[in-house]
């Protein structure tokens, strides 16, 4: 259409140019380094309009050509990103039914046709990973880092987290604190150093991690608050603290913490190892009277105050509220034990290992027959007590009856 208007246009100028020629014609005189050319004026009208018109045209297929060569481009382009996210699909479905190995070559194939290759790489790391390759996986991770250097911290991210997954306790640690010192406000790394902590037991550091972990919200409350209860008991329960140690790590927990039975049992166990029975039975007395719990109840009969009546008579009178008590029963087994009193050890051990026989009771009952001169039925129960422990049900045993005297053996 645009053409049509110019040729219109080029014969109407023709004609007025050839009405007002045909009277006088004219003429143009051209000089370049001496050389003249003359001819008329109509002449190089037309010659002026002739080359205008060839302009025009190789203007127009030039621009034709650009716009093609831009919708191949765009075409291609566009080619391309389909066979990359087809790729990616694919490849995210075949990891999701288990084939790795097909995964991972659909993942490597979309690498030359995405703007993004690190994001193949990673998934091609990942079925790696899942398809237990090392090596490959940890190549990948490095053509993604290269790919896109601003993607380094994710990776190593990713990274450790597939160390701790398998395992690789050692190899995972340099990586880990490196990330710490970097990202320390990531709670990815948080989460990293967590999982660090749990794998190599390190109670110490998983409870400075408390703060941190709750601040960034990295675990619920309620399973945050297990485990910080669960490091406090690890960390008051190791047998190298010194008592002075063990003091200043009771000392440094929150109240309610120092107020967990589980918390209280671990420090009691600590001070019973160093010696100092008096405070811990001190401690425990004064909480089972605040409030009662079946398991401080318990760890009572492992105190070892002298003389062992002492405690028993605090026994006697807590049981007149609480003759069933399983913890209450089991600590005046072990204090009758201490003072020599067989039968009425005896006698609250078999009424606890009537409804929840354990190896800990078999031991008891064994060290009753030993008190007895029953080397036989010691015997009996220390295997039936580890045939317990290993998942072996076996029969029940009962001790003969007291020997005469025995209530007051030494």
């Amino acid at each position: 259409m645009k053409t049509l208007v110019v040729v219109l246009v080029a014969l109407a100028a023709a004609v007025v140019a050839a009405h007002y020629v045909a009277e006088d014609p004219g003429f143009i005189v051209i000089g370049y380094g001496g050389t003249v050319v003359r001819t008329t004026f109509a002449f190089f009208l037309i010659l002026a309009l002739v080359a205008f018109l060839a302009l025009h045209g190789l203007i127009n297929v030039l621009q034709r050509v650009g716009r093609m060569r831009k919708r191949w481009k765009h075409w291609s382009d566009d080619h391309r990103r389909r066979r990359a996210h087809e790729s990616l699909a694919g490849g995210l479905m075949a990891m999701a039914g288990g084939d790795y190995a097909r995964a991972e070559r659909l993942f490597r194939r979309g690498v030359d046709d995405d703007s993004q290759p690190e994001a193949h790489y990673l998934a091609a790391a990942e079925a790696a990973h899942a398809a237990r390759a090392p090596a490959r996986r940890d190549n990948y991770l490095s053509l993604a880092a290269g790919a896109e250097p601003a993607a380094r911290t994710a990776l190593a991210i990713k990274r450790a987290g597939w160390l701790l997954d398998n395992g690789q306790v050692s190899e995972a640690r340099p990586l880990v604190e490196k990330l710490a010192q970097t990202e320390s406000g990531n709670p990815q790394v948080l989460g990293l150093r967590l999982r660090l902590a749990q794998a190599s037991y390190d109670h110490a550091g998983l409870f400075e991690l408390i703060p941190a972990l709750r601040r960034d919200r990295v675990l619920g409350h309620d399973a945050l608050n297990e485990l910080e209860r669960e490091a406090a008991i690890a960390l008051l329960s190791r047998a190298d603290l010194t008592r002075e140690a063990l003091e200043s790590r009771w000392s440094a927990l929150a109240k309610n913490l120092r107020a967990d039975p589980e918390v209280v049992i671990a420090y009691v166990r600590g001070l019973c190892r160093h010696g100092d029975d008096a405070v811990a039975e001190e401690l425990v007395r004064k909480r089972l009277e605040r409030r009662w719990d079946t398991g401080l109840a318990a760890v009572y009969g492992e105190i070892r105050c002298e003389p062992p009546t002492r405690q028993l008579r605090k026994l006697e009178a807590w049981a007149v509220a609480r003759a069933d008590d399983p913890g209450l029963r089991l600590a005046w087994a072990r204090q009758s034990i201490r003072a020599g009193l067989w039968g009425q050890a005896r006698e609250k051990v078999e009424s606890l290992i009537d409804h929840t026989p354990s190896p800990l009771l078999h031991e008891l009952l064994a060290e009753i027959a030993e008190g007895t001169g029953d080397d036989g039925a010691a015997a009996r129960h220390r295997k039936a007590g580890l045939e317990l422990a290993i998942g072996v049900e076996p029969p029940r045993a009962t001790l003969p009856a007291p020997l005469t005297g025995g209530e007051h053996a030494a």
